[in-house]
């Protein structure tokens, strides 16, 4: 081989290289861009969340049991000089037999520094912190018991992960960047899956679409992000769907209505609120009013 040749080989691998850098460089802005998108000093919504097992008939999913259903409220707040610290409280409200069940998260921009969650019990009055069992083992559980699981509600620290454009389609009419990412050696040891493929759209950032594997490399999980309206400025996926793809059962996650910017006092957003039912409803009254 003569050292044209050779020449014209070592530039074309450097170009390669250098526009699969470039690349990967714009999957993680895309990224950032979808997770910096304006959510909202505060949001405040009534929730129903529906669970069951499912089965196919054609290409249509139907559930094969009865729908447990729960009523939510929610509310968040975010915090800091630029709101990427959040705060969270959901409380059930229906059925009565599981009312005053509660799940309070706090969630940090600080890189290193993990989510903390709470879920408190109201018939045994106890408080229980989600931890995982140790340094090398991700959470495990769900939120009230449905298929979305305690790490899918975490913010997402664009550091844990290495992020390429794999493909670029069309997904419910929206044109879609499809990223894949994955998490870094350090927190793959507190994930539990393997990497992720994102279907993000180039208008506006929004996450359409997920597919989540386990650590062994299947697909696990489905999450669909749908009915996105434009609330005082900013984007809300009205539905959510999660469905398991191992366990075949899916839980839809639905906002019945939202408040964008209302005003949430500090002290709801903590321990007592999960606790102490009259501190909570005295809170709540208040945070109900702001509802529409």
């Amino acid at each position: 081989m003569n050292f044209t040749k050779i020449s014209l080989i070592i530039v074309a691998l450097f170009m390669s290289f250098t526009a699969m850098n470039a690349y990967a460089d714009n999957a993680r802005e895309i990224v950032q861009k979808a997770l910096d998108r304006d959510d909202g000093t505060t949001e405040v919504s009534l929730i129903k969340l529906s669970t069951c097992r499912y089965t196919k008939k054609g290409k249509k999913i139907v559930c094969a049991e009865t729908r447990r259903v729960k009523a939510l409220e929610s509310v968040r707040k975010d915090y800091g000089p630029a709101e990427k610290d959040k705060k969270s409280v959901t409380i059930v409200k229906a059925p009565a037999g599981e009312r005053g069940i509660g799940f309070l998260q706090y969630d940090y921009e600080e890189q290193g520094r993990e989510t903390d969650q709470w879920m408190y019990y109201s018939a045994l009055n106890k408080v229980k912190r989600i931890v995982s069992g140790n340094e090398n083992e991700p959470k495990t559980g769900s939120f009230f018991g449905s298929e979305i699981g305690y790490e899918d509600l975490e913010t997402k620290h664009i550091d844990d992960y290495v992020y390429k454009i794999v493909a670029e389609e069309t997904y419910r009419k929206q044109p879609c960047w499809v990223v894949e990412s994955i998490p870094t050696p350090e927190h793959a040891r507190k994930s539990n899956y393997s990497k992720s493929l994102d279907w993000i759209d180039k208008e506006h950032y929004r996450f359409q679409k997920s597919i989540l594997f386990s650590r062994s490399g299947k697909k696990v999980k489905r999450l669909s992000m749908r009915n996105y309206e434009r609330i005082d400025n900013v984007w809300i996926a009205r539905q959510m769907l999660a469905n398991n793809l191992r366990d075949k059962r899916i839980t839809t996650m639905s906002i019945e209505t939202v408040t964008i910017n209302a005003p949430v006092e500090d002290a709801f957003l903590t321990l007592r609120t999960l606790t102490d039912g009259a501190f909570r409803e005295g809170m709540l009254l208040k945070i109900r009013a702001e509802l529409k």
